[in-house]
């Protein structure tokens, strides 16, 4: 091959680029145009032509099919209020309580049948011989149920899923309707429960999945004046928790967290959760119960239980020296470290305007952490029945016997008897005489 001519080679290396750019070029439109020929020939085949036609209004009709769809569903909105509310919800049996005490809901020709809670305990029929009959609730079962309610139509799909948890929802909907009208309507269910439950004492427990607090049960209120404490101590304590709610903006202002901790210690039967349930009903606080041997309990769902009680709560962990000694945990259930329970109580993220309540039967088992200042506030010490306490037990269960009484106190030794030892003869007891008798037998038997 013969080299390129010296004197023009740099002048054939910058055309040859040019050459190949300009062959190439000319290949591109014959390929185009061969690739459109073929294309135009593949069309004039009517199998062909057609399939395509069918793969373009398949992707049409998948790519409108959900316009109609979204249309309805913007329709509905316009026309249609809808209020969703679960189990899971502490609404749900507000709800369901004001809907079964509706003309709609007693006449209900669908409906589900459940056992009410007894109030207090089942209550023997008149001959004694047999159980009265059981309470029965009646509410508009699952499915779909029409109403007229302030004169607009509505609807109530009620469904039930029964998964990990059985959950129950509400869809109540309303035609032509302000949302505010299923507001009110919400709003009033909750103060329909509230005036049922005016005059009881909300109790709360921790729900199986150690996750949340759930209305267990409500009970009669009773005053702090219904225990027969020492002289002073119902009063002390009632203006104490009277004075911490009163002096909420004071907290805020001193920059100190708005909690209160009580310690009730004494030896058993001293009422120590009689008070607690007491001042809970007479303050008008809802109770709630916490037990540290829940296995579903650890540090982080105390924590979270704890920041998240029912507003104007007292929260009562009973025998507290039971579950701790030494910071050693006493019971293999515990999930809880020592730890875990002093952040809940008052670390950065506890929740404020509670009231928490431990009680104890061995003060001197507590770690000093604990009970420091800050976590209890206010330490009580609950003893045995005092002569002023007995006096004030055994009127109450007879009232015309201070002929019988004062005897009785003369010989009483100072606290010998616990009040629940006392309460307990005297209900035993059929006269004033029968209960001087026993309970001068517990003091000094034989």
């Amino acid at each position: 091959m013969l080299p390129w001519p010296t004197a023009t080679g740099g002048r054939a290396r910058r055309e040859m680029p040019q050459t190949c750019r300009i062959l190439r070029g000319q290949r591109a439109p014959a390929m185009w145009t061969h690739f459109v020929e073929a294309l135009r020939q593949q069309f004039e085949n009517q199998v062909f032509a057609g399939g395509v036609a069918l793969g373009l209004v398949g992707v049409l009709a998948a790519s409108l099919r959900h316009v109609p769809g979204l249309l309805w569903s913007q329709l509905q909105r316009a026309l249609v209020v809808t209020a969703t509310l679960d189990s899971r919800n502490d609404l749900f049996p507000a709800f369901v309580g004001w809907l079964n005490d509706q003309h709609f809901g007693q006449n209900s020709r669908w409906f589900t049948v459940v056992k009410s809670a007894p109030e207090v305990a089942e209550s023997e029929g008149a001959d004694g011989a047999e159980d009265a009959p059981p309470a029965l609730q009646y509410s508009p079962a699952p499915g779909f149920h029409l109403f007229i309610y302030r004169g607009r139509l509505m609807w109530l799909r009620r469904e039930l899923v029964v998964n990990l948890q059985v959950v129950e929802t509400f869809h109540l909907s309303a035609l032509f309707a302000p949302r505010r009208l299923l507001e009110e309507l919400l709003e009033g269910a909750l103060r329909h429960a509230e005036a049922k439950r005016a005059h009881r004492l909300s109790l709360y427990t921790v729900d199986r999945w150690g996750e949340d607090w759930r209305l267990a049960d409500s009970k009669v209120r009773r005053s702090l004046d219904s225990v027969v404490l020492d002289e002073g101590v119902a009063a002390r304590l009632r203006d104490d928790i009277h004075g911490f709610f009163a002096r909420r903006e004071w907290y805020a202002q001193m920059g100190i967290p708005w909690r209160r901790g009580y310690l009730l210690y004494g030896p058993p039967g001293t009422g120590k959760t009689s008070v607690a349930y007491a001042l809970a009903g007479e303050l008008r606080l809802k109770l709630c119960t916490l037990s540290l041997t829940n296995p579903k309990l650890n540090d982080h769902s105390m924590a979270e239980l704890l920041q998240r009680t029912p507003p104007r709560s007292l929260i009562l962990i009973e025998d507290v020296d039971a579950f701790f000694v030494a910071r050693e945990k006493q019971d293999a259930r515990i999930e809880v470290s020592f730890s875990g329970l002093l952040n809940a109580l008052d670390g950065v993220a506890a929740q404020e305007g509670r009231i928490v309540v431990l009680t104890t039967n061995h003060h001197e088992r507590l770690d000093a952490a604990l009970i420091r200042p800050g976590r209890v506030d206010l330490a009580v010490e609950l003893g045995h029945a005092t002569a002023e306490q007995l006096r004030g037990l055994f009127l109450r269960f007879f009232p015309t016997a201070e002929g019988v009484i004062d005897p009785l106190l003369a010989d009483y030794p100072a606290q010998a008897l616990s009040p629940a030892q006392i309460q307990q003869a005297l209900i035993a007891a059929d006269s004033p005489q029968a209960a001087q008798a026993a309970l001068r037998g517990l003091w000094a038997p034989g």
